[in-house]
């Protein structure tokens, strides 16, 4: 049995050769060690696809609100300052408020993700590629399993340049990191090829600058009635693409936000188009002739702010994105290279021409500690996911205005 299998083994390995060859000459990345892993069972393209998909699960995976849960405005009616909103805002979206004149906003967030799934593969054993010969046992299987994480603090700052206009930056500290193993099995359950990796990395993300600009009010007097704001974001390439700590390209995000209510209930609601300078681009077989690649990406989201008590604000969001392009990875049958003779069919995980797209509930509290201090608590549940995937994130954070 393990002899009539036998030619497909080297001669798959064989069309890997040359491009793993090239790899090993690079610096130990992340990128690289995917690759390593894909290259041994035959499956270089399936890593390229595991590649992107990381890269744009990781740098674009929401963050924090850039405003200050307390905002204070002087009532002209006593002299007095006092808060304008009864709730401490939203974790994940934005409010039109704007923090005033000359106030200062600092926050700090924490995420800590494990990577469940790659749209329907489990990443704790994946049969990433398999050919099959002309008999019926001649049969060979790539697998891999990873134990794929993300860790990102971004810290946040925002000051009030006019009454109606916050300027904001954001600094995202990413750590990325993978345990893999990947292994060639006959139909025998023999193994006949394995391989190893282990690797993380730590640094600086892309670093995002943001202007909000509140351009309608739903009335006057406080607290404050909503309204609407128009925001830009702006995201630098400052992030490490190759330990996918960043995209390695310049992105630009516009959003348009509405928020109100009186009392204690009080909903929000955000759309944006994310603008990016170029796409992202990886192979779908053996040939080289076909590319996907991932460009642009829309955002919308929506929730509310209820005042569970003078220091309580309970919350929730609906987060939704979609990748522009393609990107997505699914299992699907390739052309056969002219090397591999002995084989009759082959398929392999690779990004197809589909985009991502992602539901996220975000439910969560945020709770004023002393002062002005808010600690924020919340929680990213995967709705729906057919990228790269963590079906349970939880986040945390604080900040403090001034």
């Amino acid at each position: 049995m393990a002899m009539r299998c036998s030619p497909i083994a080297p001669a798959l390995f064989l069309v890997v050769a040359v491009s793993a060859s090239a790899s090993a000459q690079d610096e130990p990345s992340l990128r690289s060690a995917i690759f390593d892993l894909t290259a041994n069972i035959a499956a270089v393209q399936a890593g390229e696809a595991i590649g992107l998909a990381t890269a744009l699960e990781v740098a674009n995976a929401p963050t924090g609100s850039s405003a200050g849960g307390f905002v204070f405005k002087l009532d002209p009616a006593t002299g007095l300052r006092v808060r304008t909103a009864p709730t401490f805002g939203p974790s994940f979206t934005e409010r039109a408020l704007t923090a005033g004149e000359g106030k200062v906003s600092f926050g700090v967030s924490l995420a800590v993700a494990t990577y469940d799934k790659l749209n329907k593969l489990d990443l704790k054993q994946m049969v990433l590629t398999q050919a099959t010969g002309a008999a019926v046992s001649s049969r060979l299987d790539g697998i891999s399993s990873m134990v794929l994480s993300s860790q990102s603090t971004v810290i946040s700052a925002a000051i009030g340049a006019t009454d109606k206009f916050d300027v904001g930056v954001l600094l995202p500290i990413v750590k990325v990191k993978l345990d893999g193993i990947s292994w060639a099995q006959l139909p025998s359950g023999q193994v006949i090829d394995f391989m190893n990796r282990q690797i993380e990395s730590s640094g600086l993300g892309d670093i995002g600058v943001t202007g909000k600009l509140r351009v309608a009010k739903f009335g006057e007097g406080q607290p404050d009635p909503g309204g609407i704001a128009v925001m830009l974001t702006t995201r630098l390439p400052t992030g490490n693409r190759e330990n996918f700590r960043g995209l390695g390209i310049t992105r630009v995000l516009g959003s348009v936000i509405a928020s109100g209510g009186v009392g204690k209930f009080r909903p929000h609601g955000q759309v944006g188009f994310d603008w990016w300078e170029k796409g992202l681009e990886v192979d779908t077989d053996f040939t080289g002739n076909h590319r996907v690649g991932a460009r642009h990406q829309v955002l919308a989201g929506g929730g509310f702010e209820f005042e569970a008590g003078p220091k309580i604000t309970l919350l929730t969001d609906l987060l939704f994105r979609k990748i522009l392009g393609g990107g997505q990875v699914r299992v699907q049958d390739v052309p056969v290279p002219p090397e591999l003779s002995g084989v009759s069919s082959l398929t392999m995980a690779v990004a197809t021409e589909k985009g991502i797209q992602k539901l996220t509930l975000a439910p969560g509290l945020k709770w004023n500690l002393k002062g002005s201090v808010v600690f924020s608590g919340n929680a990213l549940v995967s709705l729906k996911d057919n990228g790269l995937h963590d079906m349970f994130t939880p986040v945390v954070g604080l900040d403090w205005t001034f």
